[in-house]
């Protein structure tokens, strides 16, 4: 394990993944980088080593093991098997499918994984999303360790220390712990669902544009910003991005580089401290189509598949502000635009409904008053260039996002997530509301330009019908 050095730096961590299991170093932006994961196997038959892995916390152990009806048969049953050929006893906690056909994270479920886990040595989680975030935030509740079995390569939460979870209706990232490693056996994940791996891939593609936002927030607002995360998953997006075809083929050696930019994105999280290099814009767009999915009588949608078409649509607005001429900021102008306070909080409360009392913390913690306001756009309009320069290093073309999804199969119209054009238009404008993160949807919006761009940015992404 690295020790912190005294004489603090940025931070360069390792790019590959065995290297980073363990890290620890100070920062000189004021944060100890570190990742509790000890291990990762990646490989044919890497299911065998999960009694390795359970030995290492001692013998006889009692473990809790989560898993749905599919993941029981894929991975399930051959690792009870083997924990109990090693002597150890394993209750298995069988998540009964909900709306659509699969489990979902939501309280009254995670009180069902935490009961299952209450007396035991150690968790296990064996599955993806849902199954991972629910063992996860359970076993750390318990102040219980927990391993990771994967079944697919869907998403970046295996080694992430957030969870994400539905609560008072609005999908919250909850900080809790990594695990103590992750077991990748790709004779498994090979064979995962196509619409399964497509939603890791999109995913991933999100990294880009929820980069630049991270970056966004720390220049404009002074958030929390340090590059040393975002090395880590960058370059690996890169070679997924060219690698797409061959994941869209279920190549193993692709489906193997996937699922390690997977895993590097979780850590990224970590090192950061804050879901931000890897949650941008695009995912509050797919958070508010699954908090309207209950009052609307629908399910909630693949996380990756939505957030796939949402990067689409926030690379395309990238790339509209990009086109502005910032002589035509006039912040005396936009300030002047202004709604008062209690209209837009009316308004708040008109669109939001019933969240609207959870809503509304969210969106005034980053809603600045006027002065502030004219100094931030004054900031933009006189460090226009500077401003993206930082930006057009990592954003990536929203007609490159959209023909890396095709090469897997994965969404990029609304229609094909079972959603409404309308659907879209009204995320576009209101999924910056729910949260306090600061995204390209809020710098559009400081700028006046949030409903008047709509119209064009959305023509641009073409997400929606055709001739919408």
């Amino acid at each position: 394990m690295s020790q912190v050095s005294d004489a603090e730096q940025t931070v360069r961590p390792p790019r590959q993944l065995h290297e980073l299991f363990g890290f620890r170093q100070a920062c000189a932006c004021g944060r100890v980088h570190q990742v509790d994961l000890q291990g990762a196997v990646v490989g044919p038959g890497a299911i065998e080593q999960v009694v390795d892995w359970v030995a290492s916390l001692g013998r006889g152990l009692s473990l809790a093991m989560v898993v749905d009806a599919r993941t029981w048969q894929v991975a399930g049953q051959r690792v009870q098997a083997l924990l109990e050929a090693d002597g150890h006893s394993a209750r298995i906690c069988t998540l009964a499918d909900g709306a659509g056909g699969r489990p979902h994270a939501d309280e009254k479920t995670l009180g069902v994984v935490r009961q299952a886990l209450t007396g035991c040595d150690l968790a296990l989680a064996v599955g993806s999303g849902t199954i991972n975030d629910l063992t996860k935030l359970a076993s750390f509740q318990l102040q219980l360790p927990y391993l990771a079995v994967a079944t697919a390569p869907s998403m970046n939460g295996y080694t992430s220390a957030i969870a994400a979870i539905m609560r008072d209706g609005i999908k919250r990232t909850v900080s809790c712990h990594q695990p103590l490693a992750v077991i990748a056996d790709m004779d498994l994940l090979v064979k995962a669902p196509r619409h399964l791996i497509a939603s890791g891939l999109a995913d991933l593609e999100s990294k880009p544009t929820s980069t630049a936002d991270f970056r966004l927030a720390g220049l404009l607002r002074g958030d929390y910003y340090c590059p040393a995360p975002e090395e880590v998953v960058l370059s690996a997006e890169a070679r997924v991005a060219e690698a797409a075809s061959a994941i869209g083929r279920a190549d193993p050696e692709a489906i193997a580089l996937l699922t390690e930019a997977l895993l590097l994105s979780g850590i990224s999280m970590r090192l950061a401290g804050t879901s931000s290099p890897a949650s941008g814009g695009e995912h509050l767009i797919s958070h508010h189509w699954d908090m309207l999915a209950p009052y609307e009588g629908r399910v909630e949608g693949w996380h990756g598949h939505q957030v796939g078409v949402a990067t689409i649509v926030t690379s395309s607005l990238y790339e509209s502000l990009r086109e502005l001429d910032p002589s035509s900021i006039d912040p005396d102008a936009i300030i002047a635009g202004r709604k008062p306070k209690e209209q837009l909080r009316r308004e708040l409360r008109l669109r939001h409904g019933p969240l609207a009392d959870l809503v509304e913390p969210e969106f005034f913690a980053k809603h600045l008053d006027d002065e502030a306001l004219r100094a931030e756009l004054e900031q933009i309009r006189d460090g226009w260039d500077a401003l993206w320069q930082k930006l057009d290093t990592v954003l990536r073309p929203a007609a490159r996002v959209r023909e890396i999804l095709k090469a897997v199969g994965a969404p990029t119209r609304m229609s094909e997530l079972q959603l409404s054009d309308e659907h879209l238009r009204r995320s576009f404008l209101e999924a910056r509301e729910i949260r306090g993160r600061f995204t390209v949807l809020d710098l559009a919006a400081d700028l006046g330009l949030l409903e008047r761009l709509a119209p064009e940015v959305l023509a641009r992404a073409a997400c929606m019908s055709e001739g919408a």
